[in-house]
């Protein structure tokens, strides 16, 4: 089963840096692969009830544990970007202390607001 859309915009915001952090570290994470496109494939095993229906199955809670630990990486490096560049813009204001305060404002990433 492929992963909604949001999760891979959201890995596709990072930075190579970060990207690769979050694939390596996903590597040992069971039922769950990482495609070198920035999809995230999760692995249900299913029972065949009928021609068209499957009861999926997650054997104690697997997939959704690697699924959740994937997320936790790419929050904890969202934040990490963000607190960055909100220490930088207050750094920035103590520079110069006559100019406007609107020459000091930067846009935060979404996850941070």
């Amino acid at each position: 089963i492929s992963i909604s859309q949001a999760l891979s915009e959201r890995m596709s915001r990072l930075s190579l840096e970060n990207l690769l952090s979050i694939e390596e570290r996903s590597r040992d994470l069971r039922r769950l692969e990482l495609t070198h496109d920035g999809n995230i494939l999760a692995c249900f095993s299913y029972l065949r009830m009928g021609s068209y229906l499957f009861l999926v199955e997650d054997t104690d809670h697997q997939t959704a544990e690697s699924l959740h630990q994937v997320l936790r990486l790419i929050s904890f490096h969202e934040l990490k970007e963000s607190s960055i560049l909100v220490e930088l813009a207050l750094w920035k204001s103590r520079l110069v202390v006559g100019r406007a305060r609107a020459g000091y404002r930067t846009s935060v990433p979404d996850p941070a607001k």
